[in-house]
């Protein structure tokens, strides 16, 4: 199976994707765009400075890697013309255009840290703890929607509720080991295909980006808080 995984460049959570890889011997292409600084301020903040994936240069040493300078060069397209993957994995690149999802044959995969279709778009961690619900995360196929693809398989994340700062800080390395429970989970991949099933839009429901008045809300809520 030849498996690609895209990000932007020092993408955390691709950066976290790839650590779990490597740790578990699974040897994927890394396709990479743009120059982006090791540390995400935003990130940081975020999660109270408790999550630093491993730095992209070590895992280059790893993994074969190719940079672009966006996702629209055209460099880009002879690549995957060339190498015909079968499977992506989005560790980070924002919205792809058709044109990229077809040329992986059985798609790309996401792995959505929210139970969709219920949970779409933004903060959905956030949103589940706020509605009293679990954290589920959704491995679905990317399509040129919002969260909309075809659903492969869900998992409940188990994580520290307790603690804002602990929680998101662990949501994506917890979604790596995830991640290499859906490729081991492939025995062939028309079994992976057969096993995709559509979403219920009458059940769907965008998210917006939380706040921090909803996050003060949220971290009330927390035992420990």
């Amino acid at each position: 199976m030849k498996i690609a995984l895209l990000m932007k460049h020092n993408s955390y959570y691709g950066r976290e994707y790839l650590t779990s890889l490597m740790s578990s011997n699974i040897k994927v292409d890394v396709i990479y765009y743009g120059n982006f600084p090791t540390f995400n301020k935003l990130e940081d903040k975020r999660c109270g400075g408790l999550w630093c994936p491993m730095n992209f240069t070590k895992l280059q040493n790893y993994f074969n890697c190719y940079h672009f300078e966006s996702m629209d060069s055209k460099s880009l397209g002879s690549l995957l013309s060339d190498k015909n993957y079968d499977l992506g994995i989005q560790g980070g690149v924002g919205i792809l255009s058709g044109d990229i999802i077809e040329r992986f044959y059985y798609g790309i995969i996401n792995i959505h840290p929210g139970d969709l279709p219920f949970y779409r778009g933004c903060s959905a961690p956030e949103w589940q703890v706020i509605e009293g619900n679990p954290i589920i995360s959704t491995c679905h196929i990317l399509d040129e929607g919002i969260d909309t693809g075809l659903i492969y398989s869900k998992k409940k994340i188990d994580v520290d509720i307790g603690d804002y700062h602990k929680m998101r800080s662990q949501i994506y390395p917890k979604q790596a080991e995830y991640l290499i429970e859906i490729l081991d989970s492939i025995g062939s991949l028309q079994d992976f295909k057969k096993k995709l099933t559509p979403q219920d839009e009458g059940k769907s429901c965008y998210r917006n980006y939380i706040g921090d008045d909803m996050i003060n809300q949220m971290k009330r809520k927390m035992p420990t808080q």
